[in-house]
């Protein structure tokens, strides 16, 4: 059986509102310095630079290095790793049960992610999908959003998942037309929830990037689980 009250920050924190405390934003602009440790020994480098360094233990020994951030970024929370565009901002909620992050892409769409712990079947993960597409629906309908129309549940599933999503459809003040996907997913050993929503004009812009998250969900390995750090509770 899912409870209601497992999914009470879905839809609050797909609207804009704060994430549980010791929420941690994060940011699309990478830092400049890196330290590079070689053999030991430790530089201070600028990223995107081929640079020669010359060791102080060894003058007679000098490397030439580049270190560049990656276009794609991965992120795990407790029972399931994802990849997303480095332009996103992270803000991750860190609970030790049910942990969300929300990511904000500079494009304009967002996606709430739930790792819900452990896999799902059929009949639960039907139950999960009302909760949250109600959870959903109710807030749109508090803020008097115009034009609402929830579509009916369907199977869907990506490159390592399967389950069910909802579309819900919106206009907004500026009589832009929006869209919201609801999921939840489920694959070897893990479970998401995940709340999409853009503008529809950005849509051709989103659909890769969005994409490339939807088709990332894995699940941590015994090794990994035991090398991540606990949430902060």
């Amino acid at each position: 059986m899912i409870r209601h009250a497992a999914f009470s920050l879905t839809a609050g924190a797909l609207l804009g509102l704060p994430l549980a405390a010791g929420a941690q934003p994060g940011s699309a602009t990478p830092p400049l310095t890196y330290e590079l440790i070689i053999n030991g020994e430790s530089f201070l480098i600028e990223a995107n630079r081929l640079v020669k360094l010359q060791s102080k233990q060894s003058p007679e020994t000098s490397y030439q290095v580049a270190l560049r951030v990656a276009p794609t970024q991965r992120l795990r929370l407790n029972s399931v790793q994802l990849e997303y565009d480095w332009l996103a901002k992270v803000e991750d909620d860190r609970k030790p049960r049910q942990r969300s992050v929300r990511l904000t892409h500079e494009l304009g769409f967002s996606m709430l992610i739930t790792d819900l712990g452990q896999e799902l079947p059929p009949d639960a993960l039907s139950e999960a999908l009302k909760i949250v597409t109600d959870s959903v629906t109710q807030s749109f309908r508090r803020l008097k959003i115009a034009n609402l129309e929830v579509g009916d549940p369907r199977e869907s599933g990506f490159a390592g998942t399967t389950g069910m999503g909802v579309m819900i459809r919106y206009r907004d003040e500026q009589d832009l037309d929006h869209t919201c996907l609801v999921y939840v997913l489920t694959g070897p050993k893990f479970a998401v929830s995940c709340v999409v929503q853009y503008v529809n004009r950005d849509f051709e812009d989103a659909k890769p990037l969005l994409k490339k998250t939807l088709d990332s969900f894995r699940p941590l390995s015994a090794e990994t689980r035991q090398e991540t750090p606990s949430p902060r509770r």
